[in-house]
């Protein structure tokens, strides 16, 4: 989780939003049809705990996550 979290923080400095797709996503949130809202949950908390919003596209398929207040 970690290196995710310093992916995502590295393209942040310098764009508005960072792209996470399901192979990376994976790694840390398996996919679970039958669970998908908490895993939607779980990205979320993620980004929230660092100052950042997520938005799930696609579920299942990739996430763009943004500052709060961008």
């Amino acid at each position: 989780m970690d290196a995710l979290k310093k992916r995502i923080e590295e393209r942040l400095r310098s764009r508005r939003s960072c792209t996470i797709f399901e192979h990376d996503l994976a790694l840390i949130w398996p996919r679970d049809e039958r669970d998908q809202l908490k895993r939607e949950k779980e990205i979320h908390a993620f980004a929230a705990t660092h100052g950042w919003i997520a938005t799930v596209l696609d579920p299942g398929i990739r996430v763009t996550f943004r500052k709060t207040g961008v």
